[in-house]
């Protein structure tokens, strides 16, 4: 035996055990320690990415309300923002802004609007920090209603018959017509009457201003304050004028006129009268009494009775006619009158479908059912519901197309008797009446799908239809804010239900909606259908009435608001005012603002155009 060779074998591999074993401790702390190492690294570049990205998120938090901020100036206060201004924050932490570009226009990228910039230093918490740049094109809001509202404004032709009064306004009973007014019969209390086309009115008138971008032509009697056209002027029977004014030729056919202006030739017939006369162009004196001063740039030809008391002609005078003209001849001369120039004038324009928002009861047919969707309406929750009835209880909103005590919640309109309702429908056309004279049905802007006859009954409702409106037999409707909190937040038939957009905390709230009483006609698909309105038989409107086609009126008709006719749609023939129509401004309520609802609200708009981080 070897013991000691044998024991040394042993401390050999014991000895290497050792170091095996040695060498892999050392090796499993060098990875635990890299491993260690490692997981610092993450968690540093992590809590700096965490820090970056809530500096960056800041910065995108100051962007967005300076955005919001942006949507609030007008364009004065955009213009009074100086380079290197400081934007607060109030609220936000960890976030600042300067303005490195002062608001400027720029027709490409901006049109309407102002482009300007701005730094916006997001700091977060861990000490990192991002510049946003960013760049905005601001447009700010405006109201677009076409310098002053008309009390009429029609586009499109208008025919003038039997009655028409305008009573009140203080001095805004004014007409716009975009296209040829004629008619005739009894026409008083029109301030100002502008149309784009020629004016030809007969029978008895009595107005205020009429403006014509082509011709006047006036015959019957009639007394006015200034006839301006920008073609003919020509008078013929009784009628009178303070002034006219064409920009090229007059004709008087025994007309009274106290000061004439004529770009043009003036003609003077029969035993027509004229105080002062101006024209750039020659006179044909047929048989007229000039008792002021005549300036004449041309010729004055002397072809009939009458006298020129006195004045100055650059021309000759020629003829053979007994007038006796007191004159004086200047040769060269300039007689100076202003060309007249058409006026821009705001067209109206009607809508029904972005109404249906507005609206407190939408009615509709789906199915051969009625659905009716309330909204804003006090004791009815938001949300869609069946029209239905039975026996002595009807017009009932229900969950269900069939009447339930258990799932119908309330009335909203009463008929001629308990057992009828006031609705009826047929091919399209919603029909209404009732018998009620202190409010038929529950108060609130109705909108309906189709077109709309309503008939008998008072009514506190705002209509609106997609299609055509027409009235029958005795209608009386007040427009919402007409109506004011008296009828619409006081009434005692429907308490339970009323229209909490305008009824809150006890006072009246006006909305734009609610000073409409009539507004028909809407666009869908690229297609406007409906938008005409007839009133007749016995109707009496207190609110706007807006066709978005066109309007008759005939019978005897009332209407305590403005009315308005866009000419969307597909109807031939113009509008027509006719019968006993009168439209009258006078004591109008607080809360109705009449041509309200012709607005057009263009909203502010605020757009970042690009943005980089610096």
């Amino acid at each position: 035996m070897h013991p000691l060779l044998t024991s040394s074998r042993a401390q050999q591999r014991g000895i290497s055990t050792l170091l095996f074993v040695l060498l892999t401790s050392l090796s499993l702390g060098g990875m635990v320690f890299g491993a260690i190492s490692y997981v610092r690294g993450l968690q540093s570049q992590a809590i700096t990415v965490h820090a970056l990205t809530q500096a960056q998120l800041r910065a995108w938090n100051g962007a967005e309300a300076l955005r919001q901020y942006l949507l609030q100036l007008t364009l004065p206060e955009l213009g009074n923002l100086a380079i290197n201004a400081q934007a607060q924050f109030a609220g936000m932490e960890g976030v600042n802004a300067t303005l490195t570009q002062a608001p400027v226009a720029d027709a490409v990228n901006c049109p309407d609007g102002l482009v300007l910039a701005f730094d916006i230093v997001g700091n977060s918490a861990g000490g990192s920090s991002a510049v946003l740049d960013t760049h905005f094109c601001v447009v700010p809001g405006v109201v677009v209603n076409g310098g002053p509202k008309a009390a009429i404004n029609i586009r499109g032709d208008l025919g003038l018959g039997g009655n028409i009064e305008v009573l009140g306004g203080d001095g805004n009973a004014r007409v716009n017509v975009d296209g040829k007014v004629t008619g005739g019969g009894s026409i008083s209390g029109i301030e100002f009457l502008y149309a784009k086309g020629a004016i030809e009115l007969q029978g008895s008138t009595s107005n205020g201003t009429l403006f014509s971008e082509q011709s006047i032509t006036l015959s019957g009697s009639g007394d006015y304050n200034k006839l301006q056209a920008i073609g003919d002027i020509k008078l013929s029977g009784s009628v009178k004028a303070n002034a006219t004014h064409s920009n090229t030729a007059t004709l008087l056919s025994g007309n009274t006129v106290t000061d004439l202006k004529s770009i043009g030739p003036v003609t003077l017939a029969g035993d027509a009268k004229v105080e002062s006369l101006m024209t750039k162009a020659f006179v044909d004196h047929r048989g007229a009494i000039v008792s002021g001063r005549a300036l004449v740039q041309g010729d004055y030809q002397k072809n009939g009775w009458g006298s020129v008391a006195s004045g100055s002609y650059g021309g000759t005078v020629t003829g053979t006619g007994g007038a006796t003209i007191t004159m004086n001849r200047i040769a060269g001369l300039q007689v100076n009158i202003p060309v007249l120039t058409p006026e821009t004038i705001q067209a109206p324009t009607f809508d029904a479908y972005p109404y249906k928002a507005a609206a407190n009861y939408v009615f509709e047919r789906v199915a051969n059912a009625t659905k009716v969707t309330v909204r804003s309406v006090t004791g009815i929750p938001n949300g869609s519901y069946y029209l239905v009835g039975e026996g002595s209880r009807q017009d009932y909103l229900c969950k269900t197309n069939s009447f339930d005590a258990s799932t119908c919640l309330v009335k909203i309109c009463a008929g001629n008797s308990d057992n009828n309702s006031c609705f009826a429908y047929n091919n399209g056309t919603w029909s209404i009446t009732s018998n009620v004279s202190d409010g038929a049905m529950a108060p609130g802007v109705l909108w309906f799908d189709g077109n709309v006859v309503a008939g008998n009954g008072t009514y506190y409702n705002s209509w609106i239809a997609t299609g055509n409106i027409s009235t029958q037999g005795n209608h009386t409707s007040y427009a919402v804010n007409y109506a004011d909190y008296a009828l619409i937040c006081a009434g005692s038939r429907y308490a339970s239900t009323l229209p909490s957009n305008f009824c809150s905390g006890g006072r009246f709230k006006a909305q734009s909606v609610g000073n409409i009483c009539f507004g028909a006609g809407g666009l869908l698909n690229g297609t406007y259908r409906g938008g005409r309105i007839s009133l007749g038989a016995n109707v009496r409107v207190y609110g706007d009435v807006l066709a978005g086609d066109v309007l008759d009126t005939s019978g005897s008709t009332v209407i305590h608001g403005y009315i308005a006719a866009a000419d969307l749609g597909s109807f031939v023939g113009g509008n027509r005012l006719g019968a006993s129509t009168t439209i009258d401004l006078r004591n109008l309520p607080p809360n109705f603002t009449p041509g309200g609802g012709q607005e057009i609200n263009i909203p502010p708009e605020v757009t970042l155009r690009w943005s980089r981080y610096r």
